[in-house]
């Protein structure tokens, strides 16, 4: 389960680090349908808030929590120290895991505090 959750995360990780961050939320909220206008809205804004390219991505801190539940803070970074902040909240039924909250931020402080 853990190594299915890596390569996927994996997948995410290179869709925000290329700018496609509306393809990224869309593939990791399947009951979620974002239109490719949404999609494009998204890449847009975050290009915008970002016009330099993230060079790095990393895990900053995940939590198993109770019946299932996790939470994961990611982190992303340009060359010019610019970071933009994932903190993702998941809960695994059986052999399915699902993410039920997304939420983003340039602020260290607003996710970490969570931990």
């Amino acid at each position: 389960m853990r190594t299915q959750f890596n390569q996927a995360l994996a997948l995410f990780n290179e869709m925000v680090m290329n700018m496609e961050i509306g393809e990224a939320l869309d593939m990791i909220q399947p009951d979620v349908i974002l239109s490719d206008a949404e999609k494009q809205e998204y890449n847009s804004a975050l290009s915008d808030a970002f016009p330099d390219p993230f060079i790095g991505s990393a895990t900053v801190q995940s939590e198993a929590l109770k019946s299932g539940f996790r939470q994961e803070m990611l982190a992303y970074w340009t060359e010019g120290g610019d970071y933009l902040y994932l903190y993702l909240v998941m809960h695994t039924q059986g052999a399915q895991q699902q993410v039920i909250h997304v939420e983003h931020s340039t602020t260290f402080s607003k996710f970490i505090s969570r931990f």
